[in-house]
C-alpha cells in the first residue's frame, strides 16, 4: 500500500492536466483509494465544469461502486461547499459514502478556508489536511492572485553568466535551443505574454509558441507609441495582440487591438486590474529590463523564472534583481533555470 503523500502526488499531476482551461478557477485533482488501488481519478477539467471530486466519483467503474464507501478520497484542495455554477462538492461526497478524505491544502476563498472540513467532520466523516501542502499551495498561486482580481504574473528572463540580458539597441541569443522549446512551452500555459515598447524595437519578437503544438498567449505591448513599432510582426502579423497605452495605432492590421492606459495618471496594481478584466489570468512578462523593473517596483509579481546562460558578454543591459524563495531548479542543455516564488505567497 502506497503512503499519502504518493496519492497526493497523483493529485496534483491530474491538476495540471487542466492548463488554463480552468480561467480564475483554481486546477484540482482528486483520486479514490480502495485497499491501496485507485479505483477512480478526476480532476477540474475547465471553468464552469464538474469539479475533480465529482469527476472522480464519477469515474468509479459499475463494478467498483459499491466499494467507494470503504474507500478513502484524497483531493488537492479542500471540497467545496458552495451552491454556485456546481452543486457542492461536499454534499456529494457524503452521499457517495465514503467515509475519509484527505486534503493537501485548505481553500483560501474567503467564503470557505475551513469550512467544508468543519461541515464533513460534522457528518461523520474523518478529514486528514495537510499533506504536502506546500506543493498543494503552489499549485493555487494563480487562484489566490485571481482572487485578489489580478492574473498569476510570472517574470521571465535570460541573462549572462556575468547577470547581463544583453547589449543595448541590439539582439542577443543566450540561450540554448532547448530552453527555447521550454520557453515556448510555457507560453502556451498562459493567457497573455507582455513586453515592452522597446524589446519590440531590438528584437522584433513573434511572441508564439511556434516550436511546439500548443495554442498561442494573446500578445501584449506595453507601449504609448505603436506606430513607431512598424513594421514589427506584433504590429503586422495575422496573431492577436493588444496594445497597452495612452495611443491606439494608426493604421492596424487585423486582429490588433488597444487598452487604454496611461502610466502618468494610473498605477502598476490599476494595469493588472485591467488586463484581469479582459480575461488574462495567467502573465508572463519577458521584458526588457525597463518592462520588468516596472512590475518588480509595484510588487507584482508572483513568480520569476530566471534563465542563465554559460555565456559571459561582459557589458550591457543588466538584468534585474529579484528576491523571493527559491522553489525549483532546472538545467537543460548548457542553461541553469531558477524558479522562484515571491514570499508573500509563501
Amino acid at each position: 500500500m502506497m503512503d499519502p503523500e504518493t496519492y497526493m502526488l497523483r493529485c496534483f499531476q491530474l491538476a495540471e492536466l487542466a492548463g488554463k482551461k480552468t480561467k480564475s478557477n483554481p486546477k484540482v485533482g482528486a483520486v479514490i483509494v480502495h485497499q491501496g488501488k485507485i479505483i477512480g481519478e478526476g480532476y477540474h477539467e475547465k471553468y464552469g465544469g464538474a469539479h475533480a471530486e465529482i469527476n472522480a466519483i464519477s469515474s468509479v467503474k459499475k463494478e467498483h461502486i459499491g466499494l467507494i464507501p470503504e474507500s478513502t478520497l484524497y483531493v488537492s484542495l479542500e471540497p467545496c461547499n458552495i451552491d454556485a455554477k456546481t452543486p457542492p462538492c461536499a454534499v456529494a461526497i457524503i452521499n457517495s459514502g465514503i467515509k475519509k478524505v484527505v486534503v493537501s491544502t485548505l481553500d483560501p476563498n474567503p467564503a470557505m478556508q475551513g469550512a467544508s472540513i468543519n461541515y464533513l467532520r460534522e457528518q461523520g466523516l474523518e478529514v486528514i489536511t495537510g499533506i504536502l501542502q506546500q506543493r498543494g499551495d503552489e499549485l493555487l498561486g494563480p487562484f489566490r492572485a485571481n482572487l485578489a482580481h489580478k492574473p498569476y504574473i510570472i517574470l521571465k528572463y535570460a541573462q549572462s553568466s556575468d547577470a547581463y540580458l544583453g547589449k543595448r539597441g541590439k539582439q542577443v541569443w543566450l540561450t540554448s535551443k532547448e530552453t527555447g522549446y521550454l520557453t515556448h512551452k510555457w507560453r502556451s500555459e498562459i493567457d497573455g505574454i507582455l513586453v515592452g515598447h522597446n524589446t519590440v524595437i531590438a528584437d522584433n519578437p513573434s511572441l508564439t509558441t511556434r516550436h511546439i503544438a500548443g495554442d498561442n498567449p494573446l500578445r501584449i505591448v506595453l507601449t504609448d507609441n505603436p506606430d513607431e513599432l512598424k513594421p514589427s510582426k506584433l504590429l503586422t502579423d495575422e496573431f492577436p495582440t493588444l496594445f497597452v497605452g495612452t495611443n491606439k495605432p494608426n493604421e492596424r492590421a487585423k486582429n490588433k487591438y488597444f487598452l487604454p492606459f496611461d502610466r502618468k495618471t494610473m498605477k502598476p496594481k490599476d494595469l493588472s486590474k485591467k488586463l484581469y478584466d479582459y480575461g488574462i489570468y495567467t502573465l508572463m512578462v519577458e521584458g526588457g529590463a525597463k518592462t520588468l523593473q516596472y512590475f518588480i517596483d509595484a510588487d507584482l509579481w508572483d513568480e520569476a523564472r530566471i534563465i542563465t546562460a554559460p555565456i559571459a558578454i561582459e557589458s550591457g543591459i543588466r538584468a534585474p534583481m529579484i528576491s523571493g524563495k527559491l522553489t525549483q531548479t532546472i538545467d537543460v542543455s548548457s542553461d541553469y533555470i531558477k524558479i522562484i516564488h515571491n514570499v508573500k505567497l509563501c
